[in-house]
């Protein structure tokens, strides 16, 4: 497949590889690499690369897992997940932003 829509890669989902059900077991963002996990119990590593250009990915229906999200749910992004410094450049950023755009309207 030459274009592939955005692929949601987290444990718990089911992908269909040369007609063998695989699970995503586990994702290792930081390293590029996931573990994939099949019927019989058997795992494979794998690269994020090497899945997304297999060239017979199908994408399967996510499975109810009891205790485990569902892979395509995420908590939003809130002020609380800043570090105090995090926080404080981008309070700085912001004013500096105000501070253009006050600016920017009084000039001619």
């Amino acid at each position: 497949m030459a274009a592939r829509a955005f692929l949601q890669i987290a444990p718990g989902r089911r992908v269909a590889l040369n007609g063998v059900e695989w699970t995503v077991e586990e994702v290792h963002g930081q390293l590029g690499r996931l573990v994939l996990l099949d019927g019989g119990g058997n795992a494979e590593t794998r690269s994020f690369r090497w899945l997304i250009n297999h060239a017979d990915l199908r994408l399967l229906p996510a499975a109810e897992v009891p205790g485990r999200p569902a892979p395509v749910s995420r908590q939003p992004r809130t002020l609380a997940d800043l570090t105090d410094d995090q926080l404080e450049r981008a309070r700085l950023r912001a004013a500096h932003a105000r501070q253009l755009v006050a600016t920017m309207s009084h000039a001619p």
